[in-house]
């Protein structure tokens, strides 16, 4: 087994056709922040519940409820599990443009820019970004597959066979026929996907403009050609042993490390070299990111290279047709003008545009081309040069990954502070529910003894019960004698002379009991009055 330790070079995005929905996330302060269904649910007023729903009924749902979500930005990025950093020109443009229709057709239709950010290979458990081993291989196998072929043409068979062309190649490279898959070379080499060291920081992620670029000036009198302009969550340049993976050769393996690493060495290096010097793209090029990486090929990554300490990769969407195809066989489908309705187009050995990473939207400079990573296995007579490599990257990233972790922290203590308050809510809700069920419980208690007792004991009941509420409502104030209050205890008393002895005296009690609580009275002077006593006597 080989331990690997992969460093991004360039903004990485390996597609898992998941996107950001619009309407589960917000941006607010160039940040994405991910919102989750059940906090986002729980947040919204009954009203603004039945906004949401009127609006996804309406003939055109889009803009508003693009709108109630840019609009209220500031608060929904509260409720953030996950936050990811967003092109600052990104940010203006979906808070100018969200909920807004970029066109109409004839008949008033409107179409919206539905800001989905496709989003790169990630962990479903906690939305760490990885690299699958199945797209480090399948690189691997391309540069193996042009190593052994060595630019040499098809074979007059594999000519005429135009569909299975490729399939035949491979299988005659690779020594295997057809339904042999077990003989398949690389069915003995496994190759790990590739995740952040366990406990420390997730590498972080950001959302670029993809944009497209012609490979030549354009001509005096030429319009510009519509730009491709998509939305892609990245895995940025620069990211020093981010990733950490395994690869095993099996029993029976016929692949080795060294001719491994020529192989891809000698395939992506020189495609390297020529993106970095290319006459026309090269001049677009971040310019400290160019300088530090055709200053890394030249010095401590070329003498890696050398050593066979490792290789570079080539992964991802648009890493460009010419990193996924042959050397010498290469017949890239290159689409031209529509004539007479009808596209146009033929096949050419090398694309006319390349796709790049962009932090803003028209990309005249400060372009990095995508997919470009150092796959590491070095030894330790070799350790200075791989540290020496991880400080220069590193030294770009810093700020990047300072500000992803600081970012982290106070998401989770935000988080932590969430949870502590809707436990507290539990709690809260549930000891009222106790409550409740308890008050429940003695008011059907007390119903039960109000329906064994006699009219005279009911009255003693709702009396006591009456004055226990007046009590409350006054909280230790009293309200003076002969008003409405003191004329109940006088009623009371006058009522029960004529009860059996019992209940003359329970009313007493209850009198003597209440109604200095809630009337200002002298009590010695009001059992006179009264006649406390009397209902007492036998």
């Amino acid at each position: 087994m080989t331990t690997l330790a992969l460093s991004t070079l360039s903004p990485v995005h390996i597609g898992c056709g998941e996107v950001y929905e619009p309407s589960g996330f917000v941006i607010h302060e160039d940040l994405l922040h991910v919102l989750d269904p059940a906090d986002l649910a729980e947040s919204l007023s009954d009203s603004e519940r039945k906004r949401l729903a009127a609006m996804a009924d309406q003939r055109d749902p889009i803009g508003a409820i693009q709108r109630f979500f840019r609009d209220g930005a500031a608060r929904f990025a509260e409720l953030a599990t996950q936050q990811v950093a967003v092109a600052g020109e990104l940010a203006r443009e979906y808070a100018t443009k969200a909920g807004r229709p970029t066109q109409r057709d004839p008949g008033g239709e409107a179409t919206y820019n539905s800001f989905q950010f496709a989003r790169t290979a990630f962990r479903p458990f906690d939305g760490t970004p990885y690299l699958p081993g199945s797209s480090l291989k399948g690189s691997i196998r391309t540069a193996w597959l042009h190593h052994l072929n060595a630019d040499s043409p098809l074979t007059p068979a594999e000519e005429k066979d135009k569909k299975g062309a490729a399939r035949s190649l491979e299988q005659r490279l690779l020594g295997y026929t057809a339904g042999k898959f077990e003989n398949d070379p690389f069915r003995h080499l496994a190759l790990a996907d590739a995740h952040p060291e366990e406990d420390s920081t997730p590498p972080p992620t950001r959302v670029l403009y993809a944009i497209s670029k012609k490979k030549r000036p354009p001509r005096d009198d030429e319009r510009p050609s519509p730009e491709l302009k998509v939305f892609l969550e990245t895995i940025p340049e620069a990211l020093p042993a981010s990733f950490l993976g395994e690869l095993r050769f099996g029993p029976g393996a016929t692949i080795r490390w060294e001719a491994l690493c020529d192989a891809c060495n000698g395939f992506y290096r020189p495609q390297l070299e020529a993106e970095l010097q290319h006459p026309v793209l090269g001049a677009l090029l971040d310019r400290d990111w160019a300088r530090l990486i055709s200053r890394l090929l030249g010095e401590e990554l070329g003498e890696l290279i050398q050593a066979r300490q490792g290789f570079l990769l080539r992964v991802g969407h648009h890493s460009g047709a010419e990193s996924v195809t042959l050397g010498g066989l290469r017949s890239i489908k290159i689409l031209g003008p529509r004539v007479n309705g009808r596209q146009t187009f033929d096949f050419r050995p090398n694309t006319t545009e390349k796709r790049y990473a962009s932090l803003t939207r028209a990309g005249d400079s400060g372009l990095l081309p995508f997919g470009w990573i150092w796959v590491d296995a070095c030894d330790d007579r070799h350790r200075h040069l791989s540290d020496a490599v991880q400080q220069q990257l590193g030294a770009r990233s810093r700020l990047l990954r300072e500000a992803h972790q600081d970012r982290l922290l106070r998401l989770r203590e935000e988080q932590a502070q969430r949870a502590e308050a809707a436990a507290n809510l539990a709690r809260e809700k549930q000891a009222r529910a106790a409550a409740e069920c308890a008050e429940a419980a003695a008011e059907q208690e007390r119903q039960r003894g109000l329906a064994s007792m006699t009219a005279n004991q009911r009255r003693i009941e709702a009396f006591k019960s009456d004055f226990a509420a007046r009590a409350e409502q006054l909280r230790g104030k009293l309200v003076n004698a002969n008003g409405e209050d003191h004329a109940k205890a006088k009623a009371l008393a006058g009522d029960a002379a004529a009860w059996p002895q019992a209940e003359r005296q329970a009313a007493a009690d209850a009198i003597e009991h209440w109604l200095p609580k809630v009337v200002r009275v002298d009590l010695k002077d009001e059992r006179k009055k009264l006649k406390l006593s009397a209902l007492r006597a036998s």
